[in-house]
């Protein structure tokens, strides 16, 4: 297992605790926003959602759709780039999500919305985005300061769940009180992935092991797929390595094919099992899982955890962020810092 001194001698900025504490920002209080009076009004006439953001700014716009696919009253859209649709207009909720409030990309995409006369709705801890926001008298939805983008995902899904049943655009009811059973869940369950579990039952450390110093393939269904894309996004930037992740079915019309290359001592896959995936897709990631094993891939099985899918996405994204903080341990790095995508950021301006 991994040294606890190792972690406290790499862990500068206290990544761990960070992790730890991200149940509690499924408790904060989205009535001291900027803007305090969204209502039911706000939604009618909405016929379509947008969310404009950028990697870890965008992931909460991905797993709230994940959670709610079935309940949304009207569609939403993920825009990853400078550009929105063109049938945005005022009928089309527009949420610009910028943790730092500085992106060009999200920038780019609220200059559009206003041009198109969207209803506007930002997202984020300040910069820009907020001073921007503040002038047009367009809703903030505050995120907490001080975080990377992907530790404060948690506080974007809570300020999403928010909007989205405070403006009347999901069939759900009481998403908050959903989300605060799933922080009371998770706190039960965070120590046995914590670095003060320092037994050999730690399954995030077990994975982390397995994982350090490969290229990992995430793979989840239908249930599970946000939070596949999280354990990627998480691997890229704490543990400072490779990973990539795709989704069922479609994997099994073409990137499954691609395991026939002989690779195997680079790349590890892992698969996000639900047991709210339905019947028909459990057989496919069966089958695909023993069709891997013959050509000498074994997959990491990963089972989540929990009894509503909420607390199964959220639980299985909390293992996430606990493996890659360990594989950016085993790989001698402080796993919090991004210095390369700053250093992108800086020499683009």
């Amino acid at each position: 297992m991994i040294d606890p001194s190792k972690i406290k001698q790499l862990d500068k900025s206290k990544i761990f605790e960070t992790i730890g504490a991200q149940p509690d920002q499924l408790r904060r209080n989205y009535a001291d926003t900027m803007r305090q009076d969204i209502t039911a009004e706000d939604g009618v006439g909405v016929s379509n959602i947008v969310l404009a953001g950028m990697g870890g700014s965008a992931l909460a716009g991905n797993i709230i759709k994940n959670w709610l696919y079935d309940n949304l009253m009207v569609p939403f859209e993920m825009v990853r780039g400078y550009n929105l649709p063109d049938y945005i207009g005022p009928d089309s909720l527009v949420i610009i999500s910028s943790y730092s409030g500085n992106t060009e990309e999200a920038l780019s995409c609220y200059q559009q919305a206003l041009g198109q006369n969207a209803r506007i709705v930002t997202m984020t801890a300040g910069g820009k985005l907020a001073e921007l926001a503040k002038q047009k008298n367009h809703a903030i939805l505050a995120l907490p300061e001080g975080f990377q983008p992907r530790l404060a995902v948690f506080a974007g899904l809570k300020a999403l769940a928010c909007l989205f049943e405070d403006m009347r655009l999901v069939a759900t009811t009481d998403l908050r009180g959903q989300l605060i059973n799933t922080a009371d869940y998770l706190d039960n369950v965070k120590f046995s992935m914590s670095p003060d579990n320092e037994s050999n039952d730690n399954i995030a450390m077990q994975i982390a092991e397995k994982l350090a110093g490969k290229i990992a393939v995430i793979y989840g269904g239908s249930v599970l797929g946000s939070a596949a894309y999280k354990w990627k996004i998480d691997i890229n930037e704490n543990g400072k390595q490779m990973a990539f992740y795709n989704t069922y079915p479609e994997l099994n019309h073409n990137e499954f094919q691609g395991w026939m290359f002989p690779i195997k001592k680079q790349v590890v896959s892992v698969q996000l099992q639900s047991s709210l995936d339905s019947e028909q897709m459990r057989k496919r990631m069966d089958t695909t899982a023993r069709l891997l094993s013959d050509h000498g891939f074994k997959p990491i099985i990963v089972s989540a955890q929990g009894e509503t899918k909420i607390a199964q996405l959220l639980s299985t994204i909390l293992l996430g962020d606990y493996v890659s903080a360990y594989i950016g341990i085993l790989n001698g790095i402080n796993p919090t810092p991004v210095e390369l995508v700053e250093k992108l950021k800086k020499e683009l301006k």
